[in-house]
Order: structure tokens, then C-alpha cells, then sequence
């Protein structure tokens, strides 16, 4: 205390030195937390030494600490026995944390008990005391001054969380105006203008967060710099401390979920905020409540009017903060982690947030929506988009997250907008007829390059030229074959789940069918002997698979116009798939005469017996290729009708 405010203190006007202690006291928890990194980033870079570590100068200079000194504190630390540590400027560091948390209470040593409570917790930590002198700490007393677990008895670091939440409620008692709705006091013009200007991005998306606690904000200026406060939610951890001095605003913000703190640095395109690394602290014990995550980002405007834009882009990030880990966990029902993330991204910038989807049922909303409108509803626990695709099912998503949020705001019965939820995802599983053909239209395109690759291999051992290409087409064919099953089991699983669409499993069991003989013939390209084979069974098989290679072209042509051939298309539109169809199973006709033509030419041959079979097996591949074609044509005539009829 200044000797001007002892002399205060001596006249009995003890109430007037409130707003100055108070500022000193928010000094002092940004400090005290700067110093528990530091013990903790010092005891892990004593247990790893081979890491590179964090010299936390950004966190020092952003609480104010003047001691460059300190910079050197984590790269100093050694470990000198079996959890034991030798600690660069220990006892200065001790002696910041007993300070710090002094200044802390020094308001409430004036508001009345609640003070003496503070004081009596600090001298319950031996270590704190004055004139303690330490060179060496051990790992259980690190933990001891930084554990958040209140469950294994008081810590100096409680004490900081219990003081910082006393300041914040002796701010609005104190505060003498308001600011656009922020609680503040010894604000000069230009601090009123910033704290505006926060507060308007905050009321912007205020309304997202539909009656959850939080977004209080308060504002004070602090030495030679604006602190603004705001209490994101109702986690102790979860703090967000922001300074302004003169255009730099910094912004300290500590989180429980690592997850939520990287989606919070990534909402701030298209400004340049520079973060310094994150830093993890870790209770003893282990327990996950007592984890939490550090970071401190840096926007060095340029001008007035970037900074409060900045400021204002602030403000209305905040409130896609609350319950964003409760929102993701349920997102990750239907979708994977990294996607759930980007739709929670996707609700931020568009400015809808995932507060409605919650308040609205979160994934029970999708759960009845999908007992609605799916003849085999999804398992708690079993992803959505492992029948509709990921693609769609994002798009689901995100519709929901907008339609809960913009239909609470707008006033409409909850019973309205879930029917609605209903109604669309059933609209994904009534275009399932749609979306199975263009699957069926991937496969199949994949089944052409597998024909066509067998037609560049049996070309190449006839001509001579080009021979390498024979292995490698074997391989690429494997390769489309594990593409196209992996198609195969799209289209089981989504013709499992939906009505009317059972035909599509044999239509792809078709197709997969002449896929595999290809593919298997491929292989067998690759055992035809280079010398001493037969140029005339080779012009044969050249022949069938050229026949195949047109088969799977008109096949191509059928999918494609049977995507048309609905109730209500045209004449031309119905006559394309026909002439399609048509030409794939006259096709098959002429592929089975060459192969009754290249038997009688093996016979007449007459090769060694192990280039008989593999001729042989190569020309009943691609015949079979092409009957599994006619097949699946059948198939996709029949119920195509069906569907027009219907």
C-alpha cells in the first residue's frame, strides 16, 4: 500500500481506497496465474528435458510482470531426484504467489469478514510464508500450490479461483454506470467507446444463448490499460480476460476442454491474432476436473476503428462458448468428432450457434426423427452418416442447428419446429432412391476402368509393346475393386434402412459380380507366357473384351437415364434407358457367340496345358462379366417400372 494510501487508511476513509485495491487486486490474479504456470511448466520441462518448452514470456509480460529475469525459470529446471526439482528463482517465485494473493484479499480486509476468512486460508500454506526460503520443490507440493480439486483439500490456486469470484461480484457492487449493459467504473472516454463496442458484438448473438447463464461482462481500467471480464458460463476454469492498451488488445482465456479452446482461436478470421502456445496444467490425482488449458492471444490493430471492429468480432464469439462441449458429444453421435466440430464451426459464422439445437432435445430431436421416418431407426451410438453419407448428413445437421435456433427465436411451439426435423430428414430417406443410383453410377464407372484396363493388358501382349503396363493394370484393378465394396456396403446399409429400395442389393450384387470377374482376369493377364503364346486366342479374347468394355459403357448409359425414368419423365427420357438396356443385353449375346468362337480356336491350338487355362479362364471372366451385366439391366428395368407405376 502507498504511503498516500496509508494516510487514507488513517483517517478512517478506508471505503475510498476500494477501487484502487480492487484494480490492483485484478493485477494480481493475472500475475498469481502466471506464476502457477510457471512452477508447472518447470516441473514438466524438469521430467522431459528433451522437449522443447514454453518460456511463458508472452503470459509474463501480458499480466504485467517487469522481470525478464523469469524468461529463464523453465528452461532452468532440472530434476534432481525421484520427484524432486531444482527451480530457477524458487523463492522469488513463491514470494509472487504469497504478494499476488495479498493484494488479492486486501479489498475484502475493508468489505468486512470475508477478508479475515482469505487471510486465514494464505497462512494455511507453509510455503507461502514470509522469509520461507526454498531451492529445491517437490512434485506433491507443485501440486499442492496448483491443484483446481477441491476434493484433496484447500490449494493457493482454490484460493485464486474463490478471490477471483468475490472480485468479480465486489465489481458490480462497485460499479457507478453501465456500458451498453457491462458493469464498470473509472472508465475514461475512450474506454467507454471500446467497451461499446465489445458489448455490441456480445447483444449481436446474446439471444443464441436462449435463457443458459452467462455473457456478464464488467470493465475497469487497470494501471495503463482497459480489463474487461466476462463470465462465460458457470466453470471455474473457464475464464476469458481481456486487456486493451492503446490499439494491442489481449485476450487471456483458459479452458477445461482443449477441443473448445482451439474452436475459440479459430473464430477469428479475418483478423490476425498471434497465440502463444497452450499450455496444460493437471491437478493431483489425475482427475479430469482438474485440467485445464492456458492460452494468450495478441491483435495489434491498426487504428482506432480496427481495434473496436476487432473488439466487437469478440464480443459476439463468446457466446458459441456456452455448452460447446455438451453440444459436440451429441453431435458425435451422428457424424465424427472433426465433423461435429465443423458444424459447431459452421452454426458460429453463420450466427445461429447450437443452443436451440440443445434446448430442443439436442440428439434426441435426431433420434425421433430418425424413429419417424426410418424403417430400422438408428442405435444410440451408431453414426448417421454411415447411411445417409457424410456429406448429407452435415448438411442435416447444420440445417437443424439453423431451424432450432431460428425458430425458438422466432417464437414457434417446440412441437412445430421438431415435426419440421422430422419432416426434413425423411425428405434425405425419400430421395434414397436418387442417391442409390449415383452410387450405383460410381460403381459402375469404376467397373468400366476395370475393363479397360484388361483391354490395354491383352493388347499389349499381342501387339509387344507396352507389356509393363499388364502388372500395373493388375494392381489398379485390385485398387477400383476395394473402392467399388466399399460402394457395395453403402448400398446395403441404406437399402436396409429405408422402403422400396431392396432392389438395389441385387443390382449392385450384379454389378460388384462383373467387377470381380474383370478384376480376376486382370490377374490372369498377368500369367500369359511373353514368348511363345497364341496370337489368334489372344484376337479372340481382344474381341470379348472389347465386347465387355461396350457392355459396361451402355450399362453406364442405362443407370445414367434410369435416373431420368421416373413418374412423370418424358417419352425421349424412358426410350433412352430402353435403347440402353437393350444394347447391353444384345451385347451379352455376342460376347457368349466369341467365346463359343475362341473355345473352338483353343481346341484347334492346341497350347501346352497351363496356357490352356489361363486362356481359358480369362475368356469365361469376361463372358461372365457380361451376364452378371444383362442381370443387373434386368433388374433396373423391372423396378423401374415398378416405380413408374407407382
Amino acid at each position: 500500500m502507498t504511503e498516500k494510501a496509508s494516510i487514507i487508511a488513517k483517517l478512517g476513509e478506508q471505503d475510498v481506497l476500494l477501487p484502487a485495491l480492487v484494480q490492483q487486486a485484478l493485477v494480481a490474479n493475472d500475475q498469481v496465474k502466471y506464476y502457477f504456470s510457471l512452477l508447472q511448466t518447470a516441473r514438466q520441462r524438469a521430467e522431459h528435458p528433451g522437449q522443447t518448452p514454453s518460456t511463458l514470456r508472452a503470459e509474463r509480460e501480458a499480466s504485467g510482470i517487469e522481470e525478464p529475469i523469469l524468461d529463464g525459470v523453465v528452461v532452468g529446471a532440472v530434476r534432481t531426484g525421484e520427484g524432486t526439482y531444482a527451480v530457477p528463482h524458487l523463492s522469488r517465485i513463491l514470494e509472487g504467489v504469497r504478494v499476488s494473493l495479498e493484494a488479492m484479499i486486501r479489498p475484502f480486509r475493508i468489505t468486512g469478514e470475508q477478508g479475515l476468512d482469505f487471510e486465514d486460508r494464505l497462512r494455511g500454506f507453509p510455503c507461502l510464508e514470509v522469509g520461507h526460503v526454498q531451492d529445491e520443490i517437490t512434485a506433491e507440493e507443485v501440486s499442492a500450490i496448483t491443484s483446481g480439486d477441491r476434493a484433496l483439500g484447500d490449494s493457493p490456486h482454490l484460493l485464486v479461483m474463490d478471490l477471483h469470484r468475490a472480485l468479480n461480484d465486489l465489481l458490480a457492487e462497485l460499479s457507478n454506470e453501465t456500458v451498453e449493459g457491462a458493469q464498470t467504473y473509472l472508465l475514461t472516454d475512450d474506454d467507454r467507446d471500446l467497451v461499446a463496442a465489445f458489448m455490441s458484438g456480445l447483444h449481436r448473438t446474446a439471444h443464441v444463448k436462449f435463457g443458459h447463464p452467462g455473457l456478464g461482462t464488467t470493465a475497469t481500467r487497470v494501471g495503463g490499460r482497459l480489463v474487461i471480464q466476462n463470465d462465460i458460463g458457470l466453470t471455474d476454469a473457464h475464464v476469458m480476460v481481456i486487456g486493451v492498451e492503446g490499439e494491442t488488445v489481449t485476450i487471456t482465456y483458459t479452458d477445461v476442454h482443449m477441443a473448445r479452446l482451439s474452436f475459440f482461436q479459430s473464430l477469428f478470421e479475418p483478423f490476425e491474432v498471434e497465440w502463444s502456445d497452450t499450455l496444460t496444467r493437471k491437478s493431483e490425482g489425475g482427475a479430469v476436473r482438474g485440467v485445464y488449458h492456458l492460452a494468450v492471444g495478441t491483435f495489434r490493430a491498426e487504428g482506432r476503428a480496427t481495434c473496436r471492429d476487432f473488439l466487437a468480432h469478440l464480443g459476439s464469439r463468446v457466446v458459441f462458448l456456452i455448452d460447446w462441449n455438451r453440444a459436440r458429444k451429441q453431435l458425435r453421435n451422428f457424424v465424427l468428432n472433426k465433423d461435429a466440430i465443423l458444424v459447431l464451426r459452421w452454426a458460429a459464422f453463420e450466427e445461429v450457434g447450437h443452443r436451440g439445437f440443445l434446448e430442443l432435445g439436442g440428439e434426441r430431436l435426431v433420434y425421433s426423427a430418425l424413429d419417424f421416418g426410418v424403417r430400422i431407426p438408428l442405435r444410440y451410438g451408431e453414426p448417421l452418416h454411415r447411411i445417409l453419407g457424410r456429406e448429407k448428413t452435415l448438411e442435416y445437421l447444420r440445417w437443424v442447428l439453423r431451424t432450432t435456433s431460428e425458430g425458438l427465436a422466432r417464437g414457434l411451439p417446440r412441437m412445430l419446429i421438431q415435426d419440421e426435423c422430422r419432416a426434413e430428414l425423411s425428405r434425405y430417406f425419400r430421395s434414397a432412391p436418387a442417391e442409390l443410383l449415383e452410387i450405383s453410377l460410381a460403381h459402375a464407372t469404376l467397373l468400366f476402368d476395370v475393363a479397360e484396363a484388361l483391354e490395354v493388358s491383352l493388347t499389349a501382349r499381342r501387339s509387344g509393346t507396352g507389356t509393363d503396363r499388364i502388372a500395373r493394370n493388375a494392381v489398379r484393378a485390385k485398387q477400383w475393386e476395394s473402392e467399388a465394396d466399399h460402394l457395395v456396403s453403402e448400398v446395403r446399409t441404406l437399402s436396409r434402412r429405408v422402403e422400396e429400395v431392396d432392389y438395389f442389393v441385387p443390382l449392385v450384387t450384379a454389378q460388384d459380380d462383373a467387377l470381380d470377374f474383370l478384376e480376376e482376369g486382370c490377374f490372369y493377364s498377368t500369367l500369359i507366357p511373353d514368348t511363345d503364346y497364341s496370337v489368334e486366342v489372344l484376337r479372340g479374347l481382344e474381341e470379348m473384351i472389347a465386347l465387355a468394355v461396350a457392355s459396361t459403357r451402355e450399362f453406364i448409359r442405362s443407370v445414367t437415364a434410369a435416373q431420368y425414368a421416373h413418374t412423370g419423365s418424358s417419352r425421349d427420357e424412358v426410350q433412352d434407358f430402353l435403347a440402353a438396356k437393350n444394347r447391353v443385353i444384345a451385347l451379352e449375346q455376342e460376347c457368349d457367340d466369341a467365346w463359343r468362337r475362341l473355345e473352338r480356336t483353343l481346341i484347334v491350338e492346341r497350347p501346352d496345358s497351363s496356357s490352356l487355362r489361363v486362356y481359358a479362364e480369362l475368356s469365361r471372366m469376361i463372358e461372365e462379366s457380361t451376364n452378371s451385366l444383362m442381370k443387373a439391366v434386368y433388374v433396373l428395368q423391372d423396378n423401374m417400372f415398378v416405380e413408374m407405376r407407382r
